[in-house]
């Protein structure tokens, strides 16, 4: 385990924050990995001038956030090796570059204002779309935590791996994996269009993308034979698919955009599964 690559979880002492660390704890106990707790002082600008070294009074409190997170665990993980560290600088900044160390990074999701309970907050958005690891965004609310793991399927090869990530996982957890394609836009409103060669047209399209999709996941199931997992179509707008599927689930695996560095985004569907979801993890 010497050589092993962290979880990394940030916290900044909060109720939501805490519950993000103990999920990382389980998952670096549950993977035979170190956990590494960050929190990070963010310097405040004045007009003409800043010093961006923490008073005392200020390393006092982030210890203490550390310490009281290391206790949180100990209390329920007592066998897991933890490792404490304060950064100066943006916690979404600080995290990002931690996760080109990490095995996985996992983050609450902390928003403000009057949609605090429904948003993730920007840190966990700017980290799930920068980081170069795996992370996972944690919220307490409705879901299963002896359900399924759900993964977001789509014709882009970023969605496939996802589906791997998702099979490895359920393996060590010891779950099951319900694959789930689900059609945007056109789809969508396919049963309300008026009969005739444009509604045949389309049906064949999306059939064909379909099968095309299932076989994938043939493929990538069969290397994964000793993990149950099943494939799931729906006729219905991938977005609120995916988040009604997360009630029922442990956790929702979705894909980002892009391949490479530079492009990488996350997709309107991943965004959005991302805000509403109670435990996503954006597979990378």
């Amino acid at each position: 385990m010497a050589d092993a690559l962290p979880i990394i979880v940030g916290t900044d002492g909060s109720i939501r924050a805490r519950y993000a660390v103990l999920e990382a704890a389980r998952i670096a106990r549950t993977h035979s990995l170190p956990l590494r707790i960050i929190t990070a002082h963010s310097p405040l600008f004045a007009i003409t001038s800043f010093d961006p070294e923490p008073t005392s009074e200020e390393i006092e409190r982030l210890e203490t956030i550390l310490s009281d997170s290391e206790g949180a665990v100990r209390d329920r993980y007592h066998d897991v090796p933890i490792e404490l560290e304060w950064h100066v600088g943006d916690p979404s900044t600080v995290l990002v570059a931690a996760s080109k160390t990490a095995a996985a990074l996992v983050v609450g999701a902390r928003g403000q204002g009057a949609m605090h309970h429904m948003l993730v907050g920007s840190v966990a958005t700017k980290v799930a779309t920068l980081a170069r690891c795996p992370v996972f965004v944690m919220r307490s609310g409705e879901f299963n935590p002896d359900g399924p793991i759900t993964v977001g399927l789509a014709p882009e090869e970023t969605s496939l791996r996802a589906l791997e990530c998702g099979l490895r996982l359920a393996r060590v957890e010891g779950t099951s994996v319900r694959a789930l394609r689900a059609h945007q836009h056109a789809a969508a409103g396919l049963r309300n269009m008026l009969e005739g060669e444009h509604k045949d047209w389309l049906r064949g399209e999306i059939m064909t993308s379909v099968e095309q999709t299932r076989q994938q996941f043939d493929e990538i199931a069969e290397q994964h034979a000793d993990v149950s997992s099943t494939f799931l179509h729906i006729q219905a707008h991938a977005t609120d698919s995916l988040i009604d599927a997360s009630r029922m689930s442990r956790l929702v695996v979705v894909a980002p955009n892009g391949q490479s560095l530079k492009d990488r985004t996350l997709g309107s569907v991943a965004l959005a599964v991302l805000h509403h979801a109670p435990t996503v993890l954006v597979a990378r």
